[in-house]
């Protein structure tokens, strides 16, 4: 896999087999980690988007589904 930011890696040719191995890592690391999280996206033609999704602790963002495609929305501060 490469690193092409900090804390992102990519892989084109991930095997299903080796996405839950790591998958598995990661959620043992997990454990214990306040404000964080970890986000798996990967090509799934068996899916409407055509992505599937993993996600550990709460992102900063929330990722919908939007006419079959997932997309990141920023969350809104609000001022009171």
């Amino acid at each position: 896999m490469l690193e092409i930011g900090s804390g992102v890696y990519t892989s084109s040719q991930l095997s299903a087999g080796v996405r839950d191995r790591i998958w598995a890592v990661l959620d043992e690391w997990f454990v214990g980690l306040p404000d964080s999280s970890i986000v798996m996206v990967w090509r799934d033609p068996s899916t409407p988007a055509g992505q599937g999704l993993r996600v550990l602790g709460t992102p900063p963002i929330d990722l919908v589904e939007l006419d079959g495609i997932i997309v990141a929305r920023k969350r809104r501060t609000t001022d009171n």
